[in-house]
């Protein structure tokens, strides 16, 4: 939340002034969480800095800008504030000022009317109270519930044997009954010990670097008998 100028201070060239000033939310006066953004059309720091150049592009012209606060029965903060804007040439003549948003509408005199929100979409507002209460949890937080995900995710993850075959798959089961099986080696096949099943190897095995081959391979490269057998 902002302390916020209701007419800000390039047009008024008020500060303390507590008439002059409402509670607001950053999303509101400056267009973004922290610092600012004025291409924000939800802020008024948008409307005053188009309007701002509006007076520097017509330095013989008046602007007539009215803002106000809108509250609701007790409420202690405002829901919405509306502005008011039209230009005035040297003779007077009003002079409609459109800034082309979907948020201003002008009436028969060239008026033009906008109603801004008083919210922010990272946080809910209770007016009445004056409490706003942020709904998007902190970085660290988020990280925390993304590792969880994810260690969930690999835990229940169980790869079929399709996917673990390479360029030395014979295409024949794993079967121990066999005389010659063939078997899976983990490492691209430097690993000490060979498996029959892949459904019994390490969570953590790599699967993308095993290597399959008859199970008189694995034991004349020296490889230790697998106690998955």
């Amino acid at each position: 939340m902002n302390r916020g100028h209701l007419v800000g201070y390039q047009f008024s060239g008020l500060d303390e002034i507590p008439e002059n000033l409402v509670p607001m939310t950053a999303w509101l006066n400056t267009g973004n969480y922290s610092g600012m953004d004025s291409s924000n059309t939800d802020s008024m720091l948008f409307y005053e800095n188009q309007l701002d150049n509006w007076l520097a592009n017509h330095p013989n012209y008046w602007l007539d800008y009215q803002v106000r606060a809108i509250y609701e029965g007790d409420d202690l903060w405002p829901k919405q504030i509306e502005l008011q804007y039209v230009g005035l040439d040297e003779s007077g003549k009003l002079q409609p000022i459109q800034l082309s948003t979907p948020k201003e509408t002008t009436d028969a005199y060239g008026v033009t009317r906008v109603i801004l929100d008083n919210i922010s979409p990272n946080a809910t507002i209770d007016y009445t109270k004056g409490i706003a209460t942020g709904t998007v949890e902190s970085a660290e937080v988020q990280e925390r519930a993304r590792q969880t995900q994810a260690k969930q995710a690999a835990s229940q993850q169980v790869p079929s044997d399709s996917s673990t075959q390479t360029a030395t798959d014979t295409g024949v089961p794993a079967n121990p009954e066999t005389d010659d099986p063939i078997v899976y080696v983990t490492g691209g096949g430097k690993s000490e010990v060979y498996w029959y099943s892949t459904a019994n190897m390490p969570h953590n095995t790599n699967l993308n670097n095993l290597v399959q081959m008859p199970r008189s391979q694995a034991e004349a490269l020296g490889k230790r008998h697998s106690l998955s057998e």
